[in-house]
């Protein structure tokens, strides 16, 4: 902007450029010294030097970017890239000295308000000394835009001259513009206060300021500096030779701080373009090494993940990676909706950033950091922040389908289970009307076949013939069991229950398989582990289990095995195991271990009816029959059924004694 003289200016044109100021112009010094900071010393963070020099101490525009960031130190390369130079004109003329005048009178300020905020023991010296530096924000404001009206202000003859100009030029006085300067530009409090109450005249109004102790020093101070040779009055500006020893040591402070001009005349407006570009371009290569840093660190994390990680452990690693940024002290990556991030929220020592990832909407996860220091400014790049959005969102959505599918494969299981019964039902009603309507219609041939056969048979002189004839009589009744077994296990029969020893059907079974177990060359052992009781049951059923499940035991055993099996219970339960050291039993077969007509043997060999007749006997007994195996180590099959105790008027227990059981051989 360019700056305006006293004699230009329109009523209300200077103060609507002051309104349009967003700072204050930094000194050429100031700007030569911060850039060779930078040449001199690369050790500091991003290529920031570690110390800055003395010159921004006294500057007002540093002082003001400082006390609108509250008080911590900026960026000096964003400092050095935003903010214009004192225009050229100022460097010589009477422009020149106003301007040396108005500077060294608020560095008197400064220099004394520090001393004397040491002097009382206050915790920051430096922010009084930086309010004293500014305490004259709005002449300050009034040179930025309109260096000649401060020539004018100068040569005013007295203070109340010096108001008028103010009320003209600005419509109020200069410090009740530097206030409002100070407000909207977002200054520190104590600023604000000294901006317009730093004369000690006005210390009847520090009851004002939220900081009375600390704007008393800043008027201390404004009354030492007027000692000096630079105080705005212009008879306090011919006293060059001060009587107070305090005074002395102040103006000799100000002449060796402050000796050189406040504009150098051989600053230009080309060297001001180049410094600011190259404090852009310092601040471009910061971001990029920034940025291909935090792309380092985000491809190394993804080069290590894997997807078959779980949630937790990509938090955890994404943590680790953010732990990298510079500044971070700690990070934590934690899901939304997790106990860790309820956790989060009732730490005492909140996190100083929480960047949310994925949808901005709905985040899926918050990635929470501690700073290392109290220092600000963004982390990671934008790229890299998309790229942990995405990342996350992607873990997120496998996570959640995984879970859609145990759902569904749940579902679909607990589905099938409660189908099952019904659907078993269904076969065996299919089977029930299969085996009635065959019976119905093969029962009658076949006993025909049967009976020609035998009666041929009994005629029959020739040996050739009698075979063939006995082959047929022996099919036609394996016929007519196959149609009987069906009928079972559709359709089983009531139990007739009587009195019965468990312990002599089994006997009886293993004795009569005892030929068969010879002539494959197995050994059957019974074992019984208590004394025989007897009980209330039907023994058909018993010794129809009793023969399918060690009839299927050797039919799975190779020569050389063994059968064991093993009678137990007692009054109200009877336990039976049958176990075989045969060739087991694959997954696949105990699938259907239990459907009609599938048999595991080789074709032609079985029906594939014993065990699920064995099945249907235990399940109308309301028993269990459980089974387990190890493929080329044996199988068992473990019955439980219920049993009854003997009823008090039971047939055994009237005169005359028991009946005869023909299912049960005599001893």
């Amino acid at each position: 902007m360019r700056a305006t003289s006293a004699t230009e200016a329109v009523p209300g044109d200077i103060r609507r450029a002051i309104e349009r100021l967003d700072a204050l112009p930094m000194r050429p010094l100031t700007a030569r010294q911060a850039l060779s900071a930078f040449l001199d010393d690369d050790s500091g963070p991003a290529g920031e030097p570690t110390s800055l020099p003395a010159s921004t101490s006294t500057d007002p525009a540093w002082a003001l970017v400082i006390s609108t960031t509250g008080g911590r130190t900026p960026g000096p390369l964003e400092v050095l890239a935003r903010h214009r130079w004192w225009p050229i004109a100022a460097s010589t003329g009477p422009v020149a000295e106003a301007l040396g005048r108005l500077w060294r009178h608020s560095a008197a300020v400064a220099f004394a308000a520090r001393r004397l905020a040491r002097e009382a023991g206050d915790p920051d010296p430096e922010a009084v000394a930086r309010a004293g530096l500014l305490h004259a924000l709005g002449l300050w404001s009034l040179a930025a835009v309109a260096p000649e009206s401060l020539v004018a202000w100068y040569a005013a003859p007295d203070p109340s001259a010096r108001l008028d100009l103010e009320r003209r030029w600005l419509g109020m006085d200069a410090r009740a513009l530097g206030r409002l300067r100070a407000i909207r530009l977002g200054c520190e409090s104590l600023v604000v206060d000294a901006a317009w109450l730093h004369a000690d005249r006005d210390a009847d109004l520090n009851g004002c300021s939220d900081q009375p102790a600390r704007l008393a020093l800043i008027q201390q101070a404004y009354a030492s500096a007027s000692t000096t040779p630079w105080a705005p009055d212009a008879e306090s500006a011919r006293n060059l030779g001060p009587i107070d020893p305090r005074a002395r040591i102040l103006t000799a402070e100000v002449q060796a701080r402050c000796g050189g001009p406040f504009v150098e005349p051989d600053a230009s407006t080309r060297e001001e373009r180049l410094t600011r570009d190259n404090a852009r371009l310092r601040l471009d290569r910061a971001r990029l090494l920034a940025e291909q840093s935090s792309t380092g660190r985000f491809l190394k994390a993804l080069a290590e993940s894997s997807t078959a990680e779980t949630p937790e452990e990509w938090a955890d690693r994404a943590g680790l990676a953010w732990c990298g940024e510079p500044g971070v002290a700690a990070a934590r990556v934690v899901w939304a909706g997790s106990r860790d991030l309820e956790a989060e929220t009732a730490d005492p020592r909140p996190p100083s950033i929480v960047l949310p990832l994925g949808e901005p909407a709905r985040p899926c996860a918050f990635v929470h950091l501690w700073r290392a220091d109290d220092a600000g400014g963004p982390v990671e790049s934008p790229s890299v922040l998309e790229a942990w959005d995405r990342w996350a969102r992607e873990v997120a959505e496998r996570e959640r389908l995984g879970r859609l599918l145990d759902g569904v494969v749940s579902a679909h299981r607990g589905r099938v289970a409660r189908e099952e019964p019904a659907r078993r039902r269904q076969m065996l009603d299919a089977l029930a009307e299969f085996a009635a309507g065959a019976g119905h219609e093969l029962n009658n041939p076949l006993a025909v076949i049967v009976g020609r056969a035998q009666l041929l048979l009994s005629r029959e002189d020739d040996a050739d013939s009698s075979r063939s004839l006995r082959a047929i009589i022996a099919q036609a009744q394996r016929a007519a069991r196959i149609l009987r077994d069906l009928m079972y296990v559709a359709r089983p029969g009531e139990p007739r229950l009587r009195a019965c020893l468990p312990e002599e059907v089994v006997r009886s079974c293993l004795r009569d398989l005892q030929g068969e177990a010879e002539a494959r060359g197995v050994r059957i052992v019974a074992e019984a582990r208590e004394p025989g009781l007897r009980v209330w049951a039907d023994p058909d059923p018993l010794r129809q289990l009793a023969d399918i499940l060690t009839r299927n035991a050797l039919e799975a055993t190779t020569v050389g095995g063994l059968v064991q099996f093993t009678a137990g219970g007692d009054a109200r339960t009877l336990r039976w195991t049958v176990h075989d050291n045969g060739r087991g039993i694959g997954p696949a077969e105990g699938l259907h271990l239990f459907d009609p007509f599938y048999c595991g043997r080789q074709a032609g060999r079985g029906l594939g009816l014993g065990l699920p007749r064995a099945a249907r006997i235990v399940e109308q007994a309301g028993g269990e029959l459980r089974w387990q195996s190890v493929p080329g180590q044996g199988t068992s099959f473990h019955v439980t059924l219920p049993v009854s105790e003997i009823p008090p008027l039971a047939e055994d227990d009237r005169p005359g004694g028991p009946k005869p059981d023909p299912a049960l051989p005599a001893r």
